[in-house]
């Protein structure tokens, strides 16, 4: 970076960051926001807007420094006094232009990544209003960019780890609500635990979630589905307490995106209900039977209710399609119809060792391409329905003992699977088990 611009009493931050590069910190009172400038061959670009200093006097200090007069505002970040500011620089002659999609500008020959809101440094950045899932997805696309100067819309600047830290504290944030979430607990409940490393703040205690932060995750987590694409839908219900969702999801949607199925994952139990399964064609679950509402040293509650049982069965039996996996025949409600659909039961399973997985029929279309395997998992050991399923894959343990490892059927006019591996991360992301989830994907939607 060039040398810091003495400049104090307009601009007390002030930095020249490249050749024809500018940018300007702003006090506490108004956001911590930045506001940087871009000389052009006849004018200069202005990235984001002044705040609580007179813009006539800003724009001349631009203007002076950059020797090129201000014509063109790229309004990035938002904040209360905009409209205001806004029409001042109007007045002036200077036109501002706000992004309908991509709230960012890059300059591909300096690397310089003016991030606008996508990047808070500092003081906290409220998630109200905002989609977090989407979030992450932007923060992963824009650190491809390999910045290596981060300008944020509020907060101090410096290098690309500023992408990679505000990624984490929103992955961070989502995981732990998530996993409250699948254990049944209320948003206050989880409120009160949440913890994140001190490594994913800036500013502590400044920027430390709020009540209002929480409680916008958790309700962005608990949303009935909404789908906008014309692929074939998945309802996804994972997470419980002894499987995380974070890798769960991850495993998954690799697997959904090679079979171009648009899934929707929750890890809200109340999201499985005949209205939302109307709107989807595949419905997977990866979690079991059991609430902890009240937490690990108290009783578990069962969640699914007769009308979620029926509500699955009707769904496959109408013509659907229904992937079972792993722990998903795990305490549920006994003898109910949702395991006399699945067509087979938990009993348990063996230490969390290495072990190997054989396929039964190589002829069927779910075990094309599918060579046995082995992968460090849970080796469940259902009993199953022989006069009702088609026995896929076996697993067998060092000690030589072998169960049943995957099945299928068709119900009605339905299509069920259950594959039982997916404990681990290696075990769910192991290119077999990866290649089967699709093979059963595909065959379960009739393609």
């Amino acid at each position: 970076m060039l040398p810091v611009l003495a400049l104090a009493a307009l601009l007390p931050h002030l930095e020249q960051l490249a050749p024809n590069v500018w940018v300007a910190g702003f006090a506490d009172k108004h956001g911590s926001a930045n506001c940087s400038w871009i000389r052009r061959d006849s004018d200069t670009l202005l990235i984001d807007l002044p705040r609580g200093v007179p813009v006539a006097d800003f724009l001349a200090e631009v203007h002076r420094i950059s020797g090129k007069p201000v014509r063109e505002v790229l309004h990035l970040t938002s904040g209360k006094d905009d409209a205001a500011i806004v029409a001042a620089i109007q007045e002036k002659g200077v036109k501002v232009s706000v992004p309908s999609t991509n709230h960012t500008h890059w300059l591909p020959a300096q690397r310089i990544l003016f991030a606008g809101p996508e990047v808070v440094n500092g003081p906290r950045a409220p998630l109200k209003g905002t989609d977090t899932a989407t979030w992450i997805t932007r923060l992963e696309a824009l650190e491809k960019l390999a910045p290596k100067i981060v300008v944020p819309g509020r907060g101090a600047w410096g290098d690309a780890s500023l992408l990679a830290r505000q990624k984490r504290y929103l992955q961070e944030l989502r995981r732990q609500i998530a996993y409250g979430i699948t254990m049944g607990r209320s948003v206050a409940s989880v409120e009160k635990d949440l913890l994140l490393p001190a490594s994913y703040y800036t500013w502590m205690p400044y920027d430390n979630p709020t009540q209002e932060d929480v409680r916008h995750v958790y309700s962005e987590l608990t949303t009935a589905p909404k789908f906008d694409s014309p692929r074939p839908r998945a309802l996804v219900l994972i997470g419980d307490r002894f499987h995380e969702p974070e890798h769960l999801e991850r495993g998954l949607r690799m697997a959904f995106q090679t079979a171009k199925v648009a899934p929707h994952f929750t890890v809200d139990i109340n999201q499985l209900n005949a209205q939302n399964l109307e709107q989807v064609d595949l419905l997977v679950i990866l979690r079991d039977g059991m609430l902890w509402p009240d937490g690990p040293d108290k009783p578990y509650k069962i969640w699914m209710t007769p009308e979620q049982e029926q509500s699955v069965v009707q769904f496959v039996n109408s013509g659907r399609a229904f992937l079972n996996l792993h722990n998903s025949m795990g305490l549920y409600p006994e003898n109910g119809p949702y395991l006399n659909l699945v067509g087979g039961r938990y009993i348990g399973h063996g230490p969390l060792e290495r072990f190997r997985v054989e396929v039964v029929d190589k002829n069927h279309p779910i075990t094309s391409g599918v060579s046995g395997w082995s992968a460090a998992d849970e080796q469940h050991t259902p009993p199953y329905d022989k006069q009702k399923v088609h026995l896929l894959l076996e697993n067998r343990s060092d000690e030589g003992q072998t169960a049943a490892a995957g099945w299928c059927y068709q119900p009605g006019k339905g299509r069920l699977v259950h594959l039982a591996s997916g404990h681990t991360r290696e075990a769910l992301e192991h290119p077999m088990y990866q290649r089967l989830i699709v093979n059963s994907i595909r065959w379960l939607l009739k393609q």
